[in-house]
């Protein structure tokens, strides 16, 4: 586990910072190099948040957190049957194909669906034969 020694380059950060709240990270950098310390950006930000000359969001709160508080909220009821997949990009099938209507109610949407759906499983099922045709082709070759 880390030391909770202090950090000597941070020292100077912080006290650069409390000397002259306005300077820059250039202008502190070459100070540090100077006494031959060794900064980084993130260290002069997280010396000015802890200073409080930038205001800093408490961790656990940024981009990760929503999402996760996101995806923990139930979704909101959608007017399609058939919730879409994430996008892939192009040319890639979808991880789950979206699943048929599983109910025909003699609607028109309804049979466009199942021939849509039937349209597709042939595609995928003549897509196979070939592929099986084309090895059986090279192996008997």
């Amino acid at each position: 586990m880390a030391d909770n020694q202090p950090n000597p380059a941070m020292e100077f950060i912080v006290d650069s910072l409390k000397q002259n709240r306005a300077a820059s990270y250039k202008e502190i950098a070459e100070a540090a190099g100077k006494k031959k310390l060794k900064i980084y950006p993130i260290m002069y930000g997280r010396a000015q948040a802890l200073l409080g000359i930038v205001k800093a969001a408490p961790r656990g709160q940024g981009k990760a957190a929503k999402a996760k508080k996101q995806a923990s909220q139930p979704a909101a009821p959608s007017t399609t049957a058939v919730a879409a997949a994430p996008k892939r990009g192009p040319g890639r099938p979808r991880k789950n194909p979206v699943a048929a209507p599983t109910s025909f109610d003699g609607s028109l949407e309804s049979i466009v669906a199942a021939v849509k759906s039937s349209e597709q499983a042939r595609a995928r099922y003549r897509g196979a034969l070939e592929k099986i045709s084309s090895i059986l082709a090279e192996v008997l070759a």
